[in-house]
């Protein structure tokens, strides 16, 4: 199956049948289908023009690394955004494609383009197939791993799967929640510095790969953090790692322009349309107090990583 021209539907973000701890799981076939498209890389997308950010949730991008990837979507520099885990909470394909959808919203809005993607599946260099939508008329492309997200404090909520029992090798492989992947550490890693190979990033921004779990931050932010750090290690074409804060930021002083919180804010409420978990307006959001702070902050983490980062890839 070539390349094929989709419109970014409206997908409601409603409930589906929550599963009781962590049993059962959404099996249902991917619609895109199994087909591999080749991977086209614009001839201006260039190194130095690049950038990757590689999160846990279709809203952490939005929430803590909204600056400087808002500034390169609205400069037309070359965006590539990984997210790992599908946000599904442990909920069906309804929701958490719902929130894919939201992602895609809220880049159009950004670049301040329509709401037009071009839908592919590209092989990685683990040989796994994943799912990437280029924004029509830019040099934006979001890839979804969909793997299962895990609660804040790293309890599997998908089919006794997450990230967490990953890295602690309780749980040898993950598996995608629409059952068309499977992961080890060592091929997970290896696919995010196949993505990093292929769109040639200058730059690399992450979650917290600097402090531990257990430090009020979701566990899906850590690990994602600390998969990205290990892999960029692998990454041979000379780039900058950044990494970002996560839910404790909260904590910090608000350090953003009254007009970059109202851009954020807008950006943010594209997404949530499509996510009846977050707050579904701007008063809403401006008084919910995880909400009303993270949108009002950006923090960048300084140091190095932390113990629990493998030395080696």
């Amino acid at each position: 199956m070539g390349l094929r021209r989709t419109r970014a539907l409206l997908v409601a973000a409603g409930l589906v049948a929550t599963l009781a701890g962590c049993a059962g799981s959404d099996q249902a076939t991917d619609r895109v289908g199994p087909a591999v498209d080749p991977v086209v890389v614009p001839a201006a997308c260039t190194t130095a023009s690049s950038s990757m950010d590689v999160v846990a949730h279709q809203d952490d991008d939005l929430l803590f690394i909204y600056s400087p990837t808002a500034s390169d979507v609205a400069a037309g520099r070359c965006v590539t955004t990984v997210y790992l885990t599908a946000g599904d909470d442990g909920l069906g394909r309804s929701y958490w494609e719902g929130r894919e959808a939201g992602a895609m919203a809220a880049y159009a809005g950004m670049a301040g383009v329509g709401n037009t993607w071009t839908t592919t599946r590209m092989r990685t260099a683990s040989g796994q197939v994943v799912l990437s939508q280029a924004l029509d008329g830019t040099h934006v492309r979001l890839v979804f791993l969909r793997l299962p997200a895990g609660s804040p404090r790293g309890r599997a909520v998908h089919h006794h799967e997450c990230l967490s029992r990953l890295r602690a090798g309780t749980g040898p492989v993950v598996h995608a929640v629409d059952g068309t992947a499977s992961y080890s550490s060592a091929s997970l890693r290896a696919t995010l510095t196949g993505l990093m190979t292929t769109f040639h990033p200058g730059v690399v921004r992450t979650l917290d790969y600097t402090d531990p779990t257990g430090d009020g931050d979701h566990t899906d932010h850590h690990n994602v953090a600390y998969y990205t750090y290990e892999a960029q290690r692998a990454y041979t074409v000379p780039h900058r790692v950044e990494g970002f804060r996560g839910y404790p930021m909260g904590r910090l002083p608000a350090n953003q322009p009254e007009a970059v919180d109202a851009r954020k804010l807008a950006t943010f409420l594209a997404y949530a349309a499509h996510d009846s978990h977050v707050c579904q307006s701007a008063a809403a959001c401006r008084d919910d107090r995880r909400y009303g702070s993270w949108l009002r902050r950006t923090y960048p983490v300084s140091g190095p990583p932390a113990p629990a980062v493998e030395s080696g890839t």
